[in-house]
């Protein structure tokens, strides 16, 4: 059996961009997971060791959002293979990332600028 975990609108403050001062001031970011995942052996046991830990996709998210990079390209591909190289396919079997910059500099007013990957 396939189940979809969320772990929606992720909030932290990172220090991505490709200028100076994004990367010193820093901004406010929204992450979405989005994980296909099998969960017979989960739901028969009713143990998180046998099930995709969403904590430990919380925890990946946090790290890999913590190493600056200028773009956010950049920052979404490193978490989707963070969790990719966590999981085997047996257990994830489809995911999507979304990285979103909140008030990004672009001289106008906007909600935010996002990238989603889909694996």
């Amino acid at each position: 059996m396939i189940a979809t975990i969320e772990l929606d609108k992720i909030e932290l403050w990172a220090y991505h961009g490709c200028y100076k001062q994004e990367q010193i001031v820093g901004n406010r970011y929204e992450i979405d997971i989005k994980l296909d995942v099998e969960i017979d052996a989960a739901v028969m046991s009713d143990n998180v060791q046998d099930a995709l830990n969403y904590v430990e996709v919380y925890e990946i998210v946090k790290e890999e959002m913590s190493k600056t990079q200028h773009l956010i390209e950049t920052v979404a591909k490193n978490i989707a293979m963070s969790i990719r190289n966590r999981y085997s396919e047996d257990v994830l079997k489809r995911f999507s990332v979304r990285v979103a910059k909140m008030a990004p500099p672009v001289g106008g007013k906007m909600k935010d600028v996002a990238v989603n990957l889909t694996f």
